[in-house]
This record gives structure tokens, sequence and C-alpha cells, in this order.
């Protein structure tokens, strides 16, 4: 999450972060940085989920986190973009 705010900053691009609570929104004509988590319950027409293939990161139950990666791929109303760049299993099922 910081690495991509830190390179949205480094191009100049407007972006938003939300890591919890606080001002924060949905409608500004910005990108979005946020984890799953907080995604919850917000759509976007665009949605990526970068860093997919890492998942679930050993010792993470793999139910949750297919869970999870569920809740942030369906917050796409038009297009989503999976990163699968990684050795998790997620990574390794989904390039399979």
């Amino acid at each position: 999450m910081d690495l991509c705010v830190d390179v949205l900053a480094l191009r100049g691009v407007p972006h938003q972060v939300r890591k919890g609570g606080g001002s924060f929104d949905p409608a500004a004509d910005t990108i979005k940085v946020l984890t799953m988590h907080a995604s919850k319950g917000l759509e976007f027409p665009v949605v990526a989920l970068v860093g997919a293939g890492h998942t679930p990161a050993p010792g993470e139950d793999e139910r949750e986190e297919a869970k999870l990666f569920y809740v942030g791929a369906t917050r796409a109303t038009q297009r989503l973009i999976i990163g699968l760049g990684g050795d998790g299993r997620f990574g390794q099922r989904l390039a399979a």
C-alpha cells in the first residue's frame, strides 16, 4: 500500500489513502488507495488488486483470505485488474 502511494506521489497523480476512519471522499476524481478491509461497502468503476499473487501469506488462513479477496474483487463495477506476481497460493492457482 505504501509503495503504491509513494509511486503515485512521485508521479504527481492525484490520490487518496484510506487506512481506517477519517476524511475520505469516494466520489472525488482521484485514485483511491485502500485496504480490502476498508473497501467493504464501496464500489468503483475500476479496481486493481495489487499483490494478489502474494496471498495468502505464510500462516494466514486461506479461507479467510479468499473471503477478503472476494470483497475486494466485487468492489469493481466495470473492470477488475489482478496483479498475480508472487509465490502465494492464489497467484499459483489463478495463473494456472
